[in-house]
């Protein structure tokens, strides 16, 4: 399986991914090893196994959280996609940053911290991969609309990370309605077939 083409908007992503890497983090991760006696050895109910491929800039545990809040942050069409198995946005992801290395640690950062930070911090007491899909929606929902700078930093780029790689695969783009991809020999004969549909 090919790697996908870097688009327009890995400049935003990356954005929002390098944003990550802020001072907020270090804060966060203090107040982490504060709170280390809470409930954060709890076992994920999801399986930690990456891709047969093997992973190269993901952990296991990363992965399986990318995964569960790609799935929760899609919306339904693209989630039955990921949930059956016909996209695989962690696998894509581990794929892009195994492209662009230096993304690698402030999103694996930020996934721990989603796993693992427990209440206060957010909304849960157990990690995020062993939450049922409504518990998983409340978290995501608090990150989105906190008024905690961070919060709202992690929600963005993990949103966009799992949009960019969603989008980024063959399958999703019966949902979209676009053909793609147009790079090369193959995307002026696409482009064309486009315009033709349209008039």
């Amino acid at each position: 399986m090919s790697a996908p083409p870097l688009g327009a908007h890995a400049d935003d992503v990356a954005s929002a991914l390098s944003a990550l890497d802020r001072r907020a983090f270090l804060r966060l991760a203090g107040a982490l090893i504060v709170a280390g006696s809470g409930p954060l050895g709890c076992h994920s109910g999801h399986s930690e196994r990456g891709p047969d491929g093997g992973l190269e800039q993901l952990t296991p545990r990363t992965y399986a959280v990318f995964q569960a809040a790609a799935e929760r942050v899609l919306g339904p069409g693209p989630a039955e996609l990921v949930h059956r198995g016909v996209v695989n946005p962690a696998e894509i992801a581990d794929r892009w940053l195994a492209r662009l290395p230096e993304l690698a640690p402030p999103l694996r950062a930020g996934l721990l911290v989603l796993e693992f930070a427990p209440f206060p911090l957010l909304p849960k007491l157990r990690p995020f991969t062993a939450l049922p899909p409504s518990a998983q929606d409340a978290v995501l929902a608090d990150l989105m609309g906190s008024s905690l700078d961070w919060k709202r930093t992690l929600f963005k780029g993990i949103k966009s990370f799992a949009c960019l790689t969603f989008y980024s695969a063959a399958p999703s783009r019966a949902l979209t309605g676009y053909p793609g991809p147009f790079g090369g020999p193959a995307g002026a004969e696409a482009i064309a077939q486009a315009m033709e549909e349209e008039e």
